[in-house]
């Protein structure tokens, strides 16, 4: 790895030359059909590097290996997560998605608010919701023999969960699903920044009704939070319901993607799955592992030396979860999926900053997949069509023309 002349600009002068990548982070992710294929090539190169041009085109490191990506996950001393994030900097004000952008120990004081509403027996109960949610979707489709998976299903599902989780109303549906479209995926920054307003500006209206009426357990618990022995400021609040919206829609839909286009490639797997429904689950846990389609970042706290790299305090690090999820040194055949691999993945993270609906997000996709698995047999890609799909911040499918037999 070496820096071009027109890249020495971007590359500090304590980083190595000979780490130095000088690549377009999302177009090297996006060469051929599987950006998960793509981007593991890095695991050929060092387990730390500089990228010239990585997350939004910003420069930063880029961490390789699954061990050095759970190290930084869990080294707060070193590696802060109160960055400005994308609402914050396109809203312009000081907005933190609460609490993922917040450090310990002050992180503690904040998730224990919303601990109890994401607890396993908490979404054991949200289950009747969910698999209703999804059967809703389904009988808009279900005897025409074919969709596109993602716009029919995949993007409204998820959105609809949180309209219901946040007891707002359904005929907003259909702003928030443009409002997700045009703040995930527009490449107009002018589109992007109108989308987080108008997000903003609903989940401000909707938190102003909550406070003076709170209508369920969840908004309760956003409204009536406490930071030690203070209640929480209205952009504290904001930071809850803003983490919600955006934690509990990309990431979903994204999800669901790969594993309905490894499912609709992968016959066999289909026939084990409906022959073992009880084996879901496993299949769920490995699903994650090999679609782990999101990139994290953190923000060097202070200059230090991280496994005799010298990073210096405001440079960003990015963590690429598929990298450690497919890295080689831990996972035997990383590429192929194994559902009776033992799970070590950190598709959800790790330590404190474990993702809030790890248990939520679980349940979704094991619903789905048993739902589609039992109305539909043989589900494959329409002959004479192909998949579309997105990277960047997470690697998304944007078109999966599906067909089935009736099972």
């Amino acid at each position: 790895m070496s820096a071009t002349s027109a890249t020495l600009e971007k590359t500090p002068d304590h980083v190595p030359a000979e780490l130095v990548w000088d690549n377009s982070f999302d177009a090297f992710t996006a060469e051929g059909d599987d950006p998960f294929l793509a981007i593991s090539r890095l695991h050929e190169g060092p387990g730390i590097i500089w990228a010239t041009d990585a997350s939004y085109g910003r420069p930063g490191w880029v961490l390789t290996r699954y061990d050095l990506i759970s190290e930084a996950f869990v080294d707060h001393e070193h590696f802060s997560g109160e960055r400005e994030g994308m609402p914050a900097s396109m809203l312009g004000v000081n907005l933190r998605l609460n609490p993922i952008e917040i450090d310990p120990p002050a992180h503690h004081g904040h998730r224990r608010n919303l601990n109890p509403v994401f607890t396993p027996k908490a979404v054991n109960a949200m289950g009747d919701m969910v698999r209703e949610t999804c059967l809703e979707l389904i009988a808009k489709f279900e005897d025409k023999g074919e969709c596109d998976f993602i716009e029919d299903f995949a993007v409204p599902f998820p959105t609809y969960i949180f309209l219901d989780l946040m007891d707002m109303p359904r005929d907003k549906a259909d702003d928030f699903l443009q409002w997700e479209e045009d703040l995930m995926r527009s490449p107009e920054p002018a589109r992007r920044a109108a989308a987080a307003r108008s997000i903003f500006q609903y989940l401000e209206e909707h938190k102003k009704r909550e406070m003076e009426h709170p209508t369920n357990e969840l908004n309760r618990a956003i409204t009536t939070a406490q930071f030690h022995d203070r209640p929480l400021t209205h952009i504290e609040m904001m930071g809850m319901y803003y983490v919600l919206y955006v934690g509990g829609l990309d990431t979903v839909y994204s999800t669901l993607g790969w594993i309905m286009r490894h499912l609709a490639t992968h016959p066999d797997l289909q026939q084990r799955l409906r022959d073992n429904p009880d084996e879901i689950p496993a299949a769920v846990e490995e699903f994650a592992r090999a679609f782990s389609v999101v990139i994290t970042h953190r923000q060097v706290r202070e200059d230090f030396t991280f496994h005799g790299v010298e990073m210096k305090a405001g440079e960003e690090v990015n963590l690429p979860i598929s990298l450690a999820d497919r890295d080689p040194a831990v996972f035997d055949n990383p590429h192929e999926v194994d559902i009776d691999r033992k799970p070590r993945h950190i598709n959800f993270g790790t330590g404190v900053h474990t993702c809030l609906g790890i248990h939520l997000a679980k349940r979704e996709l094991r619903i789905v997949v048993e739902e589609f698995l039992k109305r539909f047999r043989n589900i494959r890609i329409k002959p004479g069509e192909t998949y579309r799909y997105h990277t960047g911040r997470t690697f998304g499918i944007d078109y999966l023309p599906l067909v089935w037999d009736e099972a």
